[in-house]
């Protein structure tokens, strides 16, 4: 008999979870983080990135441009001729009438001058201006005669050539009347051959002939016609320039009149006064004014400077012999002026015209200016007249000292850089 199975013991029931199972298994799987293959940059990035670096930096050597400078340095001065206000004799200052900046009228007193009375030699001021004005009204004197002598001459040189026209026009005239009458008869003889042809009594190489002979007759006639017409031309207009020369012969002749009654009104006034007035010869703004209340002057020494008003202005820069070589009218030129501060006032733009052919040695004053080297000078065209600086505008005046960059040469970076290589290149050719 089989021994009876020993009863198992009981197990005690599992306890039960809140979740499933599932969700137990994905959360763990979560705090152990996702797997995933590291993949590198792909080289074609690298590549294109190089390649871009490489197109702008290509483009940037052909396309980018510097331009060369040169630094001058130079000042604003009139466009036109401004008059030089000298002293007529030597004296000593007296009033000084003007000052820096002052508009003046044409005529208007500048200074007064005290004459000084001796010379080193002994003599007089007063008589030796004296001479000098007798010696104009003399140079004056001779050109009145000289005037009136070339007026006389050219009035009978024009009475000539009237008369030599109005013989050539009577024969032109006798000569259309001559060949007017060849015409007409030449005329008359083809129309009686024309009829005798007609009729039987002339051959056609006749009736051809006279015809060519009535042609040539009408061709003399006109141009005899024209040589009259010539003529008439001529003399009309030689005649009209008759009155015209006696009016500019008398008007030349009163011109010197003039100045020989203004000369000798210099004399009595030089006669009568010690002191003489300095005076400006045209109207505008006066400047660069030499002497001070009291100095002395020498005789057709400067006084003053006077600038004809609303006259336009340009920049004369000295430019170094050493940097002269790629300078040309045409150049930009960029200024900055030292009276307006560039900071606030900025830069302005202007033209080279010209560039002298002389060279100024160092020490030699250019207006304001005095060279430290051998320089040329250039002249430059203002874009502008004036400055601006928070919506107004302040006018340049002459005298303004100014500092410039003339641009150069323009070549792209590329060229810049293989400078050298280029220029070995082209010596090696």
């Amino acid at each position: 008999m089989n021994a009876p199975e020993k009863p198992q013991p009981a197990q005690a029931p599992r306890p039960r979870s809140l979740f499933r199972q599932e969700a137990i298994d994905a959360q763990r799987e979560k705090l152990l983080g996702e797997l995933s293959a590291a993949r590198p940059v792909p080289l074609w990035i690298f590549t294109l990135l190089a390649a871009a670096f490489a197109a702008v930096f290509v483009t940037f050597a052909f396309v980018g441009e510097y331009t060369r400078r040169e630094r001058v340095e130079g000042f604003v001065v009139g466009d036109a001729g401004a008059a030089r206000i000298l002293a007529p004799d030597s004296g000593v200052v007296t009033d000084l009438m003007v000052k820096e900046g002052d508009e003046v009228e044409k005529d208007a007193t500048i200074a007064r001058l005290k004459l000084e009375r001796s010379q080193l030699g002994g003599g007089s001021t007063l008589e030796v201006v004296e001479q000098q004005l007798q010696n104009r009204i003399r140079g004056v004197e001779s050109e009145q005669t000289q005037a009136r002598m070339i007026g006389e001459q050219t009035l009978v040189q024009q009475r000539k050539r009237i008369d030599d026209l109005i013989k050539e026009l009577d024969q032109a005239r006798a000569g259309v009347q001559v060949q007017q009458a060849r015409t007409t008869s030449a005329e008359q003889e083809i129309h009686r051959f024309e009829k005798l042809a007609k009729d039987g009594f002339a051959s056609e190489a006749m009736v051809r002939e006279h015809r060519n002979d009535m042609l040539d007759q009408q061709a003399k006639l006109e141009a005899l016609k024209r040589q009259q017409s010539t003529a008439e031309r001529e003399l009309g207009s030689a005649q009209a320039e008759m009155p015209l020369i006696e009016l500019r012969a008398r008007s030349q002749v009163q011109q010197l009149e003039q100045q020989k009654s203004q000369i000798e009104q210099d004399m009595v006034q030089t006669k009568a006064k010690q002191e003489i007035e300095v005076t400006a010869t045209i109207a505008g703004i006066v400047t660069n004014i030499v002497p001070s209340q009291g100095d002395s002057v020498a005789a057709n020494s400067l006084v003053a400077t006077v600038l004809p008003a609303g006259m336009g202005l340009h920049a004369q820069l000295l430019v170094p012999t050493r940097a002269i070589g790629f300078i040309a009218p045409g150049n930009a030129v960029v200024l900055r002026y030292d009276a307006f501060p560039f900071q606030r006032f900025g830069q302005y733009r202007g033209t080279i015209t010209s560039v002298s052919g002389t060279v100024w040695s160092a020490g030699e004053k250019l207006g304001p200016l005095t060279a430290h080297e051998p320089v040329y000078r250039v002249d430059v065209k203002l874009d502008r007249q004036s400055v601006t600086n928070g919506g107004r505008d302040f006018a340049l005046r002459p005298g303004m000292l100014a500092s410039a960059d003339i641009l150069l040469e323009k070549r792209t970076v590329f060229e810049w850089v293989f400078e050298p290589v280029l220029a070995l290149r082209e010596r090696l050719r």
